[in-house]
């Protein structure tokens, strides 16, 4: 049942305006001035306001401007009823919002009529407005169901590139330092590239992964403490393009970088690299920076079959190398960058 808010400062003009619209059968609440009406809207459900203009403390023009000035209450259409007839009174009123304008003492039949109209639209402004909130209530919440089940996707991924990671550990001399301190600088080589944050944080959590492949690599070569022979290096070659197998089985942002990581990395600027030979710009950026994160480290780094190098010797190393084995714009990131870089790899190490 449709409900009519009737506000009239005078007694009489209520209770006559009231005793028709409840023989029409709709419910009717009143109020003796603009800010009651105000009061009366918000703990009850309005379809009409039927508004005098005449009244004490607020009269019907600034209770019909704040009302349809307000996002909640603007949609109730409002009839302006008032014993002021000249035309800049009626101008005003439906300036303010008003619907229609009745002059007192009004017609009961065009009372009636006028009545019926403007409720059958405020019956289906509410109508409007309440699937309005169910729909923004429902796109809420499955918005929020699916954001909670791509955290649970992307934490399970996270998760089996954390086993992945531990998995190639056990079957290279590698450490998981190793892998932490290329994910942290290709991180920050790809800031300093302009990547989005959310791309940055893909690619600390991605360039780990570069060398999974080599779980795929036969021990006898993966851990010959000497140097490899032609045929043996061909074996440890195809590490690029088993990673890229391994981690290209599912289409997501973040296990896609890291098979483009684990496919690039070893490309070289200037075409000599494997495994598709790429040159220049054809080699992706991602791999192109791991390609000199992963070096920078591994020269700093002892192995069993090697001593570390000095950080002098690694740059003169890296910057002997830029054009031919690395992409110059990366390489000169690195070095504008090197004080920070050093930083940051030592941070990762007492972290």
């Amino acid at each position: 049942m449709a409900t009519v808010l009737v506000c009239d400062d005078e007694l009489m003009n209520r209770k006559v305006a009231s005793k028709i619209l409840k023989k029409e059968g709709f419910d009717v609440v009143e109020a003796v001035d603009g800010k009651e009406a105000i009061t009366v809207l918000q703990t009850t459900k309005v379809d009409l306001i039927l508004m005098d203009l005449m009244m004490p403390v607020m009269d019907g023009y600034e209770a019909t401007k704040l009302i349809k000035e307000s996002e909640e209450f603007c949609d109730i259409p409002i009839i302006v009823i008032s014993a002021l007839s000249d035309k800049s009174a009626i101008t005003k009123a439906l300036e303010f919002g008003a619907i229609e304008y009745l002059t007192k003492p009004f017609d009961i039949i065009d009372f009636r009529l006028r009545v019926q109209n403007c409720v059958k639209i405020g019956v289906y402004q509410n109508m409007l407005k309440e699937r309005k909130l169910l729909l923004e209530s429902e796109v809420k919440e499955k918005t929020k169901e699916l954001q909670m089940a791509l955290n649970e996707v992307q934490n399970s991924e996270k998760e089996i590139l954390s086993i992945l990671e531990k998995t190639a550990e056990y079957r290279d001399n590698e450490t998981s330092a190793h892998t932490r301190r290329v994910g942290e600088m290709s991180a920050f080589i790809a800031s300093k590239l302009g990547w989005s944050e959310e791309r940055v944080e893909l690619m600390r959590l991605a360039s780990p992964m570069h060398d999974i492949g080599k779980v795929g690599i036969p021990d006898n070569i993966l851990l010959k403490p000497g140097k490899l022979d032609d045929e043996e290096f061909d074996i440890m070659k195809t590490h690029a393009e088993i990673g890229y197998e391994i981690l290209s089985k599912k289409q997501t942002p973040l296990l896609l970088l890291s098979a483009e990581i684990a496919l690039n990395h070893h490309e070289k600027y200037n075409g000599t690299g494997y495994p598709n030979g790429l040159k220049g710009d054809d080699i992706k950026l991602s791999g192109a920076i791991v390609s000199v994160t992963d070096v920078f480290d591994a020269l700093l780094s002892e192995r069993p079959y090697k001593k570390a190098f000095s950080i002098e010797k690694t740059i003169e190393i890296i910057t002997a190398d830029s054009g031919t084995h690395f992409d110059p714009k990366v390489v000169d990131i690195f070095l504008e960058n090197i004080d920070e870089l050093i930083e940051l790899r030592k941070k990762v190490d007492n972290a």
